[in-house]
């Protein structure tokens, strides 16, 4: 008796044609989800063939001539974005190399990060099974040669196997990657990874078919295996000229910036049908942020595109969890703020704006399409179920929902920190360096590096290529150098020192400039490795101490919050009530001394004489401590999880007061710094600082913001600058040319500020402080027909927000306020059915304003269907006018 699995492939191939999940279920009596689920498991067994399209087709395999053509039936080339445009030529090339006879022709790939060379490798496997060039379960062996760079023995072994005792650690004879491809194609990643004398071992193996695993000198090796290699690099500056001449084909693979807006729209729609189908459920989109996908700059390509859509979607699954959202829909504000200047770009297609995406729709939904994706989705850690589970936990505690949002937003940054450090982030950042400057930086730390016997990472040469640039301006406008430490620089650092004198000659030479000598001390410090370390690696950690009564608490408190976070970061310190306060403070004190908190120690206490070990063991041991009293498990969690990620211990401190409040209201705490403040920062305080300075002021309100110039000379220093003035200070913005993330005060780098249209940004980051509070209270009993003043007024204010950059304008300072005050009397009076009022000469201002009149129109039809009224033609005009009318003009001067 067949099963029904079997049931479904014996109808399958009793029918001259093709059939849906729906038929199956139909003919075979059986539920549809079953027979879709044998549908899939036959064709993952490459027993039938899946159709893309809406439904999905499934059929019997044909016959080999219908598929083994290039011209003929649709093959899994066919169904990769972009087959018949931007890929077109690639796809015909990889076709020609794999049914070249008689066994195809070895082949390189060619492309950028990101571009998808080792999916393209497997869509050429599995056209050479469709082709029957291969068995149908012919092998595809991947490896990436990086992996084992630095021990070649190590890639020789993996590559073409090994024989007990070939070398030290040989410990067994194993086989090689060679003879496991044996009959299909290996494909080699990173392929200019292979050492010369690895491609000459490789280049051998084409030649004849022959190799030799390590160590084996009687017995010669034979297989028949189809390579296929792949680089992001140029093959005439890694591959030798032997080796290439052997690989008769190669295929380039275009960057994500040359293809067809058409084609990244497809993109985008496919990744995200991937994670609704994770999700199974519609993924919504806001228009802004669907534009911002298809027009901002993804230097790591399709690869990077992907990991940036499936972030987005975490975001916005975490509101949905966490109930800020009733349902998954991806904002502009959940996308990271490189994401976000791709509607800075806006006026570039316009035409093709317009014609993939439906002006008069603000919300676009991407859904669950289950088995129409033919590409398997990759098997990855998935970020839905953790916050799932991370929710689950923290509801258990009593969470609210800010609480909740707030615990986990920052797992999910955290769980594509990773990602994230790998992306070429400066790329962009170089636009504003010009080459000359990149060169000499080259040649500065090829010959500190050779000096000094170490390494330099990127972010140190783009530091110094950016204070490079800096200081030959200042140079040459003769405006004097001080560094304020010369003597210890010179003393401490005396290697580094006579290195960067040989570099101020080198600079002397290719500039034409004279060096000053206070200039000297600050290219040593771009060579020390303490700066190095402080400015660029990871850092100590706060030391978060959980001090409670009784024998268990604090312990059971801390590895409750460690086995959450899954993470080893926090102390705990129990008091039984048998110990004298002086011996628990003795404790204390050593375990403090252990650790060695070069960063701080924040405590965490329930009451008591506990509260005030801090104080004591600053003035006892010199370090910086912050105490909080009556803790909770929530403020343990925060505490923990901040420290873990490297924060600050003012920042951690104030995390975990402002969680306090929120949950002790009563309680008195700390005023809040009413007066705001903007730093601008670099190495000398003058140079780039003084120059975003110039930049910024036209669009600050010195009355309400202070600028404050900071020198950045060690990172520790200046943090603790920080935490100084925000203690007087609401701090704004920090903007300089050394990145510093710290607490969550946005950071502007040079590049943002002088971008077109970084002044945008960083005017509506700087002036969102405006106090929005004093608005609600006046419409709290002011409004009849609208339920919420202060839902209201945040809605609008992204309104006011989303016009300024569709716009490309700023407000002047504090109109934002009064164009949202008149929005929301406008609310109340059309939800009340209030008489229009006449716009006069509305036709010759729709005229003049065609463009900043179909924006104000799109965007207020959010406002139609939120608060289910009709906003009349003459208020569209008024609105658009009050925007232009009220627009900052900045002297660029």
């Amino acid at each position: 008796m067949l099963s029904r699995k079997e049931e479904v492939l014996k109808l399958l191939n009793s029918v001259n044609g093709k059939l849906t999940a729906n038929d199956v279920a139909e003919k075979l009596q059986m539920d549809r989800a079953n027979a879709s689920r044998y549908l899939n498991e036959l064709f993952k067994e490459e027993q039938i063939e899946k159709l893309p399209g809406k439904p999905v087709l499934y059929q019997a395999f044909t016959k080999k001539e219908e598929v083994a053509g290039i011209g003929s039936a649709q093959t899994t080339f066919d169904r990769l974005i972009g087959s018949s445009q931007s890929l077109k030529v690639s796809i015909q090339q990889a076709k020609a190399a794999i049914l070249y006879p008689p066994h195809g022709l070895h082949t390189l790939i060619l492309g950028k990060t990101g571009t998808g060379k080792s999916l393209f490798a497997e869509c050429m496997y599995k056209f050479a099974r469709e082709a029957d060039m291969v068995g149908k379960k012919a092998p595809f062996v991947s490896f990436n040669c990086a992996d084992y760079a630095q021990n070649p023995q190590l890639l020789f072994g993996h590559i073409f196997g090994v024989i007990k005792g070939a070398y030290t650690g040989a410990e067994e004879t194993r086989q090689g990657l060679l003879a496991k491809a044996d009959g299909g194609i290996l494909f080699l990643d990173e392929i200019h990874r292979l050492p010369p004398e690895g491609q000459e071992m490789l280049f051998t193996f084409i030649d004849k078919g022959e190799y030799r695993p390590l160590g084996e000198s009687a017995t010669v090796h034979t297989a028949q295996v189809q390579i296929i290699g792949a680089t992001t690099e140029s093959p005439d500056n890694f591959l030798l000229e032997t080796f290439t001449r052997r690989i008769p084909m190669t295929i380039t693979l275009p960057p994500l910036a040359e293809r067809q807006l058409e084609e990244r729209y497809q993109l985008i729609e496919f990744f995200l049908a991937q994670e609704a189908t994770r999700l199974h459920q519609t993924i919504r989109v806001h228009r802004q942020a669907l534009m911002a996908f298809l027009l901002y700059h993804a230097s790591a390509n399709v690869g990077q595109l992907q990991r940036d859509l499936k972030l987005a979607c975490a975001k916005a699954f975490l509101h949905y969890k966490t109930k800020a959202a009733n349902y998954i829909l991806i904002e502009q504000d959940d996308l990271p703020i490189y994401v976000q200047k791709g509607l800075l770009h806006l006026k570039d297609e316009p035409e093709k704006m317009n014609r993939l995406i439906d002006v008069n729709k603000t919300i676009f939904k991407f859904y669950d399409t289950s088995e129409a994706n033919d590409i398997a989705i990759e098997d990855v850690d998935d970020v839905y179920q953790a916050i799932q589970t991370k929710a689950d936990q923290l509801m258990k505690e009593g969470k609210d929902q800010l609480e909740l949002e707030k615990a986990l937003y920052m797992d999910v940054d955290q769980y594509f920190h990773e990602y994230m450090g790998q992306l070429p982030t400066q790329q962009s950042a170089k636009d504003i360096i010009g080459p000359e400057i990149w060169q000499l930086t080259d040649q500065v730390y090829q010959m500190a590096e050779k000096r000094l016997d170490r390494k330099y990472n990127e972010k140190m040469r783009f530091a110094f290529a950016l204070h490079l640039q800096s200081t030959i301006e200042r140079i040459r406008e003769q405006k004097h150098i001080v560094h304020p430490d010369l003597n210890n620089v010179r003393k401490k650092y005396s290697k580094e020192f006579q290195a960067a004198i040989d570099i101020s000659a080198l600079l002397e030479q290719e500039l034409g400039i004279e060096i000053p000598f206070d200039e000297i001390g600050f290219l040593t410090m771009f060579l020390t490795e303490e700066v190095v370390e402080s400015i660029f690696t990871q850092e100590a950690q706060v030391e978060v101490i959980v001090m409670m009564h009784g024998r268990s608490t604090a312990t059971s408190m801390v590895e409750t919050v460690q086995e959450l976070l899954n993470i080893e970061t926090g102390t705990a310190m129990d008091m039984p009530l048998s110990v004298e306060v002086k011996a628990m403070y003795e404790k204390v004190k050593e375990k403090v001394k252990q650790l060695n908190p070069t960063k701080g120690v924040l405590i965490l206490s329930d009451m008591g004489s506990l509260t005030s070990f801090g104080n004591m063991m600053t003035e006892e041991l010199g370090i910086r401590t912050k105490t909080i009293s009556m803790a909770s498990t929530p403020v343990v969690l925060e505490a923990i999880r901040k420290a873990s990620l490297g924060r600050g211990l003012e920042d951690i401190y104030q995390s975990c007061q402002q969680l306090f409040e929120n949950k002790y209201k009563a309680q008195i705490l700390r005023a809040k710094p009413t007066k705001n403040a903007v730093i601008f920062t670099c190495f000398t305080g003058e140079g780039v600082a003084e120059q975003l300075r110039a930049r910024v002021a036209p669009v600050i309100d010195e009355s309400k913001v202070e600028i404050i110039v900071l020198q950045f000379l060690h990172k520790e220093a200046f943090r603790d600058r920080i935490d100084q003035l925000m203690e007087d200070y609401n701090i704004l913005a920090i903007m300089g040319s050394v990145e510093f993330q710290y607490r969550d005060i946005p950071f502007f780098s040079a590049m943002e500020v002088f971008s077109d249209g970084g002044l945008d940004i960083v005017k509506r980051i700087i002036n969102d402080e405006v106090p929005y509070e004093q608005l609600i209270s006046s419409l709290e009993g002011n409004l009849k027909a609208v339920e919420s003043p202060d839902q209201l007024v945040y809605f609008l204010r992204k309104i006011i927000s989303e016009l300024q950059i569709q716009m490309n304008l700023v407000l002047e300072p504090g109109v934002d306020i009064g164009i949202i005050l008149h929005l929301a009397f406008l609310v109340e009076r059309m939800k009340l059915g209030g008489v229009d009022r006449e716009f006069p000469n509305i036709d010759a201002f729709t005229k003049q304003h065609m463009i900043e009149m179909q924006i104000t129109q799109q965007m207020m039809e959010n406002v139609n269907i939120e608060y289910d009224i009709l906003v009349p033609q003459s208020e569209i005009a008024y609105l658009t006018q009050m925007m232009t009318a009220n627009k900052i003009v900045v002297d660029e001067k």
